[in-house]
């Protein structure tokens, strides 16, 4: 028992045992469609996942094929867009991909999908997610125990976890959690490692003065810059927002190590790019030319529409505050007040910590970069980095309650009374599964005062889960012709066909919907992007046969947010 208590009493402790926790909960209710009818639900088949989890199976067949060969610009060109087969989209750098991959042949293997027909399953690669997010809350949780001691440790992990957009993700075949576990582990270990050249901090938390006084800051040398290197490096190589680090970095290192930290920043970014460039074999053909082409993709892109205080906007002509809204609209209040006083803590002291002062520029300059008239356009999705990084100030801000309440209860009663208060911030993961990604907080009256104020219900299909379609099951008979709205691109109706057991099932003609074709459909299918779908169904008044509501819990009907019509009449068109 001894022996228990100095273990949940480690630094570390916290971030270990809800790391794997988080993974746990992700993989147990991960099932999007009736692949893997033995899990627990979870988001449906999203717009875009068959991209990322085809080119993750490529890139890993392609390593097979060849091997360390991959190099050879021959056979880069055989795999990477020959003329048979899945040609390569290098619109990403392919490292989260290739995770999804790697995750979906090992899960595959080791449990072969049910009534699976392609050789991509969506459901296996979503292992790779629930992996990365299980890191993402380990690193969090144990940076922050290192930090400002045990309790910040635990509530940082925790409060990473409770976030219900962020746990949505994490069961999600996308590049975003990937993203979030590469930003935050460049931003923390680099805040960590060079912070002891500008000198530690005089705080209660971390340790006592005469520490300080003995430990004297050591000298700069090239070396510091390697591994802080290799980190930026692998989070260049996720998405585009894993370059909006660097700025951040650079002036964080010059304006606490003045000249010191022009070597070390020089060498970082030379290892950066050195890993960026050997990590991925597409520049290997043409690395000026192909580097080009994939900076130009990420501003020369389709247009995509944006819902938001009740009006359709341009993805670009959304308003700047949009990112700023968002961000405190989707985080539970509990946890926003914990980071805010995180915040606060750290003002009072000027930001003599220079680890947390990296952090909140990199959680500063996403939400800056997204309020300059830059593309944005579903929820969370573009900036998520804040997040695990706030977890950071939630943990710091925890810490300092802790300490307020400990001088005047037993550490019993603080740890009782803050462990309810966190849980109390489970209700929005649990009352909104598997739709979290249609989650806000009582800032915006929850899912149902957030359809008042006009923000978006739901993005990107997930809300077609796997009891959808089951309910569906027993209203359209098969071989029946199911419209389909909204459709974003051409290849999601053939995703749904060949991810969805109960489609392939029935026989269904699964067929796009606009709403001002001539065709009358007979069943009629909508998940509800209010963005993208004609106004007369943005009212979820209309009755419908099956539905799906986020938010139900309690005395909260929840949102809408998708549903099957039968027998559509052109009046209501």
């Amino acid at each position: 028992m001894q022996h228990l208590r100095r273990c949940l009493n480690a630094r570390w402790s916290g971030g270990v045992i809800l790391g794997l926790l988080a993974t746990l909960l992700v993989i147990l209710t991960i099932d999007p469609s009736g692949t893997y009818p033995q899990l627990g639900s979870g988001p449906g088949i999203t717009v875009d996942e068959s991209f990322n989890v085809q080119q993750g199976v490529l890139q890993v067949e392609a390593f097979r094929a060849y091997g360390v060969f991959l190099i050879d610009p021959v056979n880069v060109k055989e795999v990477f867009g020959g003329e048979s087969g899945i040609p390569y989209l290098p619109d990403h750098p392919p490292l989260g991909r290739l995770v999804l991959g790697v995750a979906h042949h090992v899960w595959s293997g080791l449990f072969p999908p049910h009534a699976a027909t392609s050789v991509d399953v969506t459901a296996a690669a979503r292992t790779g997610s629930a992996v990365m997010f299980g890191l993402t809350v380990f690193l969090v949780g144990a940076t922050a125990g290192t930090w400002f001691g045990t309790a910040a440790g635990w509530i940082a992990a925790a409060s990473l976890l409770l976030m219900p957009r962020v746990f949505a993700h994490a069961h999600i075949a996308s590049l975003e959690t990937s993203v979030n576990l590469f930003v935050t582990l460049a931003v923390l270990c680099t805040a960590h490692s060079w912070s002891r050249y500008f000198g530690r901090p005089d705080t209660p938390e971390t340790e006592t003065k005469t520490e300080t006084a003995a430990e004297p800051s050591p000298q700069w040398t090239w070396k510091a810059g390697l591994i802080p290197g290799v980190y930026m490096g692998l989070a260049m190589l996720t998405k585009i927002q894993g370059f909006l680090i660097i700025p951040g970095i650079i002036a964080w290192g010059l304006f606490y190590g003045r000249q010191r930290a022009v070597l070390p920043l020089l060498v970082c970014g030379v290892t950066a790019n050195v890993v960026f460039f050997l990590g991925w074999p597409w520049l290997w053909l043409d690395p000026i030319g192909h580097l080009q082409e994939f900076l130009g993709s990420a501003t020369d892109r389709v247009t995509l529409n944006n819902w938001y205080m009740g009006q359709v906007f341009k993805d670009v002509e959304t308003p700047w505050h949009y990112p700023w809204v968002m961000s405190l609209v989707t985080i539970p209040v509990g946890l926003l007040a914990l980071g805010f006083l995180g915040l606060w803590v750290e003002a009072r002291h000027r930001f003599r910590d220079a680890r947390l002062t990296l952090v909140l520029i990199a959680m500063l300059i996403p939400l800056l970069l997204f309020s300059t008239g830059a593309a944005v356009y579903d929820g969370s999705r573009l900036f998520l980095t804040v997040f695990p990084l706030g977890a950071i100030f939630i943990g710091r801000g925890g810490s300092w309650l802790w300490t307020l309440l400990s001088a005047k209860f037993s550490e019993k009663k603080v740890a009782i009374l803050l462990s309810a208060g966190m849980l109390l911030q489970a209700i929005g993961v649990m009352a909104t599964h598997p739709c979290q990604l249609s989650y806000y907080n009582l800032l915006a009256g929850g899912t149902t005062g957030a359809e008042s104020l006009g923000f978006e219900a739901t993005y990107w299909q997930d809300s077609l889960t796997r009891e959808f379609w089951q309910d569906s099951a027993e209203i359209i008979p098969t071989g029946a012709t199911v419209h389909v709205m909204p459709v974003l691109h051409q290849f999601q109706l053939d995703d749904l066909r060949k991810q969805v057991p109960v489609i392939r099932k029935m026989n269904w003609q699964l067929q796009p919907w606009s709403g001002g074709e001539e065709v009358v459909p007979e069943y009629l299918i909508i998940f509800n992007r209010k963005a993208d779908i004609p106004e007369n169904y943005r009212d979820s008044s209309r009755t419908a046969e099956v539905e799906v509501r986020a938010g139900g819990c309690g005395i909260f009907k929840g949102r809408r947010v998708a549903s099957l019509y039968v027998g559509v009449d052109a009046d209501e068109r």
